[in-house]
């Protein structure tokens, strides 16, 4: 099988991840995916955000749980949270955002790294 198809058809989404902390390579290797993706107009307006700095993740943990009314991790103990923001003032702003996500996700898989969208992070302002 091809290794793209082979990826697409093995990824899967993970929410329990090791402590350890992803390499920068293998986090530049996924934004740059991300970068990469298409959008419309090709206007690449997405912005992509790693967080890496554990203080920074545990207070966005915690912020999105208090939103949620819960008290766990809503992002299951990953130690990086990537952020992608799209601007709203851009009709395609959904797809291109989303396209951005899904590269990324391949990318990890392709890298060997598990990824999940929480898409209930999601605000709109």
């Amino acid at each position: 099988m091809n290794e793209v198809i082979k990826n697409l058809v093995e990824r899967r989404s993970i929410k329990k991840y090791k402590s350890d902390m992803v390499p920068d390579d293998l986090i530049d290797e996924v934004l740059k995916a991300g970068t990469y993706a298409p959008s419309g107009m090709n206007r690449q307006s997405p912005i992509i955000i790693a967080i890496t700095n554990k203080e920074v993740r545990d207070k966005l943990s915690k912020l999105n749980a208090k939103i949620m009314g819960v008290d766990t991790d809503p992002f299951y103990g990953a130690p990086v949270v990537i952020v992608v923001l799209a601007d709203k003032t851009v009709p395609t702003y959904i797809y291109d955002g989303s396209l951005v996500m899904e590269n990324m996700m391949l990318a990890a898989s392709s890298l060997g790294l598990g990824s999940c969208w929480i898409h209930r992070a999601k605000r709109r302002v």
